[in-house]
């Protein structure tokens, strides 16, 4: 078992044996999840619209590829290759930005988390008080 995996069970545990409330957000959304959370709040467009320019990129990469390997002649070859290497830039973008969001969307999850662990030890220590 990793460190982390460890520590993970280990803070588990504990908020288990306190009863802590919101323990659901300390478990993992998979893979699937976080890619559909970004189709979710505010900013849902911009997530639906990157996903159809990927697409079409994609489309365009295939075309521009598929019609190089049919080019007869340079200028053509070099027009064709132009075309297949700036929409893979284009498709690797919009993959870049997807991960990105990914991270976005995990990072203040994380911070919601220890805010939550915040509160519940301010609560704690007032009723101490």
């Amino acid at each position: 078992m990793t460190r982390t995996a460890e520590v993970d069970r280990l803070i588990r545990a504990a908020l288990e044996a306190e009863g802590v409330e919101g323990l659901e957000l300390v478990s993992e959304p998979s893979l699937p999840e976080m890619v559909t959370e970004l189709f979710r709040g505010r900013l849902r467009w911009i997530g639906g619209l990157f996903m159809v320019m990927i697409l079409v990129f994609f489309i365009v990469t295939v075309f521009c590829g598929l019609r190089f390997l049919d080019a007869r002649e340079v200028p053509d070859m070099i027009r064709w290759g132009a075309g297949f290497f700036f929409g893979l830039a284009a498709v690797l973008g919009g993959k870049i930005w997807y991960w990105m969001e990914i991270e976005r969307i995990t990072m203040t999850r994380e911070i919601k988390r220890v805010e939550l662990m915040v509160a519940h030890l301010a609560s704690e220590l007032r009723a101490r008080a």
